[in-house]
C-alpha cells in the first residue's frame, strides 16, 4: 500500500499567542501526532509568524513556489484548524482551488472536512467565516477605540517629531516632549519671519539635529498637532473634527495659523535663494563676456596672507575680475535709478486709490467675519446653558463643541490676517514712495538675501560686467514702465518724439542695458 505524504503549515500572529496561548511549538505536535497515527509521511514542514487576513506571507509564498516547481510531492496540505489557513473566506476558497489544481488537498485535522460531499461546504463556509467575522469585530472595536481616545484629545499613533510615547500613571497613553522640541519651535517661528523659504529652513534644521525627510518636514509644518489641537478624520456620517488635545503645545495656535497662511500664500513672502557667502551677492546672475557661460566666485589667498575675492568663470577663456570693485560699482548703478516726483504722486495716488476700494471691501468683511465668529459662539453657549439645564447629554454637548470651536478659531486667524493686511497696507505705500530713492542703500545695508531679492526681481535675465559696466539682455519690464515718463503725467506734449529725448533720470542709466539714448 502506497502511504500518503503531506506537508505541515502552522502559523501564528504575535497577539493571538499572546492572548489566546496558541503556540507553534503545540500545533507542530499536534500534526507530526495526527500523521503517526494515520500512517502518513511529512515530506515538509513551514512555520509562519504572520496574519491570515490575506495569503501574502513569507512562507506560505515559499510552499507554492516548492508545490509548483515540484510537481506531486505531497497529497495533503494539513493545519491544525481553518483559521491556521486563512482569516478572509474570499481568499481561502481561491487558494483552495489553486491547491487543488496542484493535486494538493487542504484539510485541518480538528476541523476535517470532506469536500467531495457538497454539504460539508456549507460548514467550511462557517469555519472560514467565522475568523473573519472575528477580525472585522476587532477592526471596528479598534477604530471605535482610537476615536474615542482622539476626541477626548488623546494621541494613540506614532509620537510626531518632537514627541516621544510613554505612559501614564494609569498606564494610558500619552505623549512628551523630547530635546527635538525646541527645533520644531524655531523652525515654525523662522517661517512666520518669511526671510528664508521653507527649503532652506529644512537644510537649516538639519544641521541643528532634525532627522526629517523633506515630505515628513512639510506634513510636520502642517499638523496642527504642534499647537495643541488633535486632528479627528472622517468616518462614516462623522465629520472631521479638530478637538483641544490633553499634550503640551511647542508652539502657540497663533503661531500656528500664521505659519499656514504663509505656506498657502495668503501672506507670503517670497524669500530669494541663498547661495554663496555675503562676499558674492550677485554669483549665480552674472554671465561670462567672452563665452557666455554662468560665472561663479571663490577667494584665493594673497602672497601677504590676505584673501582677494573674484567672480571668474569655469571654462578656459580666463575671465577673472574682482568681486569687491564688481559689487560697489553695481550698487553705484542702482543709485541712478530714481523715478522724478509726477511718477512718485501717480503711484501714491493709484495705492491709495487700491487701498481705499481694499479697505471698504476688508470692512464689509471684517463686519461678516465678526458676525459669522459670534453665531458659532452663541450656538456653543446655547448648548451649554442647555447642558447646565439637563436637556442635553453631554456626549452631545461635547459634539456640538468639537464642531464649531474649530470655524470659531479659523474665522479668528481669518479676522487676524485682515487686519494685519489693513496694516501692513500704510507701510507698503510709505516704503513704496521711497523705495526707488534709496535702492543703493538698500542694498548696501541689506543682508545676502536681500541682495539676492533685489538682483531677481530687477534683472530676470543674467548680468555681464564689462569696462567696469553692466548690462543685462532684458530688465524687469515693470522696473521700465515705473521710471519712464508716461503721457499721463503731463510732461510731453502729443508729438512727434525726438530723436535724443531729455529723459534725465526717468529712464535706468545708460549703463544698465537695454539703454536709452
Amino acid at each position: 500500500m502506497i502511504r500518503k505524504k503531506a506537508i505541515l503549515y502552522v502559523r501564528v500572529s504575535t497577539d493571538e499567542q499572546a492572548d489566546k496561548g496558541f503556540s507553534l511549538q503545540h500545533q507542530e505536535e499536534r500534526l507530526r501526532k495526527y500523521c503517526e497515527l494515520q500512517g502518513i509521511d511529512v515530506v515538509g514542514f513551514y512555520r509562519e509568524d504572520h496574519s491570515a487576513k490575506s495569503f501574502e506571507r513569507p512562507e506560505f509564498n515559499k510552499l507554492l513556489i516548492r508545490l509548483k516547481k515540484e510537481k506531486r510531492i505531497a497529497d495533503f496540505l494539513l493545519f491544525l484548524k481553518w483559521d491556521r489557513f486563512s482569516r478572509n473566506a474570499g481568499d481561502a476558497y481561491f487558494m483552495i482551488n489553486c491547491l487543488n489544481k496542484l493535486g494538493i488537498e487542504p484539510q485541518a485535522i480538528e476541523q476535517p472536512l470532506d469536500l467531495d460531499i457538497p454539504e460539508n461546504k456549507i460548514m467550511l463556509a462557517f469555519y472560514l467565516a467565522a475568523p473573519e467575522v472575528e477580525n472585522d469585530r476587532r477592526a471596528l472595536n479598534t477604530i471605535a477605540g482610537m476615536r474615542r481616545a482622539k476626541k477626548e484629545g488623546r494621541w494613540t499613533g506614532i509620537a510626531p517629531f518632537g514627541y516621544k510615547n510613554a505612559r501614564d500613571e494609569n498606564n494610558r497613553p500619552v505623549v512628551l516632549q523630547t530635546e527635538i522640541a525646541p527645533i520644531v519651535k524655531w523652525i515654525f517661528e523662522e517661517i512666520s519671519r518669511c526671510v528664508y523659504s521653507a527649503d532652506a529652513i529644512h537644510k537649516m534644521a538639519q544641521t541643528k539635529g532634525l532627522k526629517c525627510s523633506k515630505g515628513n518636514y512639510f506634513l510636520l509644518i502642517r499638523n496642527p498637532f504642534y499647537c495643541g489641537r488633535v486632528f479627528i478624520a472622517a468616518y462614516k456620517d462623522e465629520e472631521a473634527v479638530t478637538v483641544k488635545g490633553i499634550h503640551e503645545p511647542i508652539v502657540t495656535e497663533e503661531l500656528f495659523d500664521d505659519v499656514q497662511a504663509i505656506m498657502i500664500g495668503k501672506r507670503r513672502n517670497w524669500p530669494a535663494k541663498q547661495s554663496g557667502k555675503d562676499e558674492f551677492p550677485l554669483r549665480g546672475y552674472l554671465l561670462c563676456k567672452k563665452c557666455g557661460g554662468k560665472l561663479t566666485a571663490s577667494a584665493s589667498k594673497g602672497g601677504s596672507g590676505g584673501k582677494y575675492y573674484y567672480y571668474h568663470c569655469t571654462t578656459q577663456c580666463g575671465e577673472r575680475f574682482n568681486s569687491e570693485e564688481a559689487n560697489i560699482l553695481f550698487a553705484g548703478e542702482l543709485k541712478k535709478i530714481t523715478i522724478n516726483d509726477p511718477s512718485k504722486n501717480f503711484i501714491n495716488s493709484m495705492l491709495e486709490r487700491f487701498y481705499s476700494n481694499g479697505s471698504r471691501n476688508s470692512g464689509d468683511s471684517i463686519q461678516k467675519i465678526k458676525l459669522e465668529i459670534q453665531k458659532n459662539k452663541d450656538r456653543i453657549s446655547n448648548a451649554r446653558q442647555l447642558l447646565l439645564d439637563g436637556t442635553l447629554d453631554g456626549n452631545d454637548y461635547k459634539e456640538i463643541k468639537d464642531r464649531y470651536e474649530p470655524f470659531v478659531r479659523d474665522l479668528e486667524a481669518k479676522l487676524g490676517n485682515l487686519t494685519q493686511n489693513d496694516t501692513d497696507f500704510d507701510a507698503m505705500i510709505s516704503y513704496g514712495s521711497e523705495f526707488f530713492g534709496n535702492l543703493d542703500q538698500l542694498y548696501i545695508s541689506g543682508d545676502l538675501i536681500i541682495k539676492q531679492q533685489i538682483v531677481s526681481s530687477m534683472f530676470p535675465e543674467k548680468l555681464i560686467f564689462e569696462n567696469k559696466s553692466f548690462r543685462t539682455f532684458k530688465a524687469n519690464p515693470l522696473l521700465t514702465l515705473i521710471c519712464k515718463p508716461s503721457k499721463a503725467f503731463g510732461v510731453f506734449e502729443n508729438k512727434k518724439s525726438r530723436k535724443n529725448p531729455a529723459l534725465s533720470n526717468w529712464a535706468p542709466p545708460a549703463g544698465l542695458e537695454p539703454a536709452t539714448l
